[in-house]
């Protein structure tokens, strides 16, 4: 409280000369008045770390300038040196004052050292990094900003590092506290080496949670979505205590499944019906895509399961000699594609497809347009982990309660003893 005392007294000195000083430094009262606010946000800025400087002086010396006192400490003051900063109202310069002939150093308490911005500035860095700037762009964008204090690549650089450190922990970190109930498991493709061409698996699990709020769970990188890679993911997650799920939801890459049947064999499946429908569409002709995808929205957006079954015997009933290798599409997996009718009814629109993590991905895709390629691995995980994170952040939750647990739980239960059949489906294949 002394000490700040201080600082307030000096800063009184000051403003009684606040136009002597304005005219000492070169600015002109009709400059402070164009400027706004910012302007004066700046001079009062520097006025009150100047004083504050010169505080720290006389304490050091216990003594004001032109003082002399017999008990004061050795040395003297030797002038300033500049130093540019940048605070929340831009960019300033202070002089810092010099002391030599002291017993023991003269440290400065007010300005970290090597410090030339503000934190609070530089937490936005990687907000913007993730927005989609790329290192380049903020200098051009905030350039004029920062001034005498300087914008450099290193800077930002050093100001992302802390996304590293977030991403290190995160991927480490225990996941036995995290009731999932929903478990989605996805794969993006991207550029993540310099120099090369090919696209590499990013593969992606993140979940609902019992509470309705979504956990982004786990990332690895996997050649081409293999087996063996997204077993590894799958059994880094349980190492760190991942409970098995109520459900999981999945597109139909075939390692993918293999791996979700070799790690929880028991827990059911539900098959992204959005994929699903595009595959089927994808063997018809475009001419005919219109109605024959107003009968697949029978299937899947029906009011229950005894009615999509029904909608799936129509279907085949109807186009299995007009389009038989589409229909073969549809059977296939029929019942995984089918098995979110067991759970909640407020959950369908969530669980049926796996469109929450695929949001994700195209704003993804539209932060690593910007990059191109990635320098490493390490860069183009940790970009896409704080994309997913961002776009996380946004989820609204979905509705939770007892009933909706208890059933979701009996809906597993059920699946185990019950599983769902399609006969048609399963003839049609037999016949094909």
């Amino acid at each position: 409280m002394k000490g700040y005392r201080k600082v307030l007294d000096v800063a009184s000195g000051c403003e009684k000369n606040l136009a002597e000083g304005l005219i000492k430094d070169g600015i002109d009262l009709d400059e402070v008045c164009d400027g706004g606010l910012d302007m004066v946000a700046r001079i009062g800025a520097r006025m009150i770390l100047q004083a504050a400087l010169e505080v720290e002086v006389d304490e050091f010396l216990d003594r004001k300038r032109y003082e002399r006192s017999p008990g004061a400490r050795r040395g003297y003051r030797n002038g300033h040196r500049k130093r540019g900063l940048t605070c929340g109202s831009g960019s300033f310069q202070v002089k810092v004052p010099k002391v030599t002939g002291a017993d023991a150093p003269f440290s400065i308490r007010s300005i970290p050292a090597y410090q030339r911005t503000s934190e609070k500035i530089l937490d936005v860095l990687p907000l913007l990094y993730v927005e989609g700037l790329s290192t380049r762009d903020f200098h051009r964008a905030l350039g004029s900003f920062w001034k005498e204090a300087g914008l450099s690549r290193s800077s930002v650089s050093r100001a992302n590092k802390q996304l590293y450190e977030e991403f290190r922990a995160w991927r480490k970190r225990d996941l036995s506290g995290v009731k999932v109930l929903y478990l989605f498991l996805d794969g993006i493709n991207e550029r993540v080496r310099f120099g090369s061409k090919e696209k590499e698996g990013v593969l992606v699990a993140h979940c609902i949670c019992e509470d309705g709020s979504r956990e982004l769970l786990g990332m690895q990188l996997g050649p081409r979505e293999s087996e063996e890679a997204w077993l590894r993911l799958l059994e880094d997650l349980a190492r760190r205590g991942l409970a098995e799920p109520k459900l999981v939801i999945t597109d139909g890459a075939p390692g993918l499944i293999k791996a979700v049947r070799v790690t929880w064999s028991q827990v059911p499946r539900q098959r992204c019906t959005k994929h699903k429908t595009a595959n089927v569409l994808d063997r018809v002709p475009k001419r005919q895509r219109v109605r024959v995808k107003r009968d697949l929205v029978k299937i899947f957006h029906a009011t229950g399961l005894a009615e999509a079954i029904r909608a799936v015997d129509a279907f085949l009933g109807k186009y299995g000699d007009e389009f038989p290798t589409a229909c073969e599409t549809l059977a296939r997996d029929i019942e995984d594609c089918l098995t979110f009718y067991r759970f909640p009814e407020a959950h369908w629109k969530r669980i049926r497809t796996s469109n929450v993590i695929e949001r994700a991905f195209r704003e993804v895709r539209r932060r690593t347009r910007v990059v191109g390629r990635f320098p490493n691995e390490r860069s183009a995980l940790v970009l896409i982990w704080a994309s997913i994170e961002h776009d996380r952040l946004k989820w609204r939750g979905i509705r939770m309660t007892p009933e909706f647990l208890d059933k979701a739980n009996r809906a597993r239960e059920g699946l185990i003893e019950a599983p769902i059949r399609v006969v048609s489906a399963r003839k049609y294949l037999e016949v094909a």
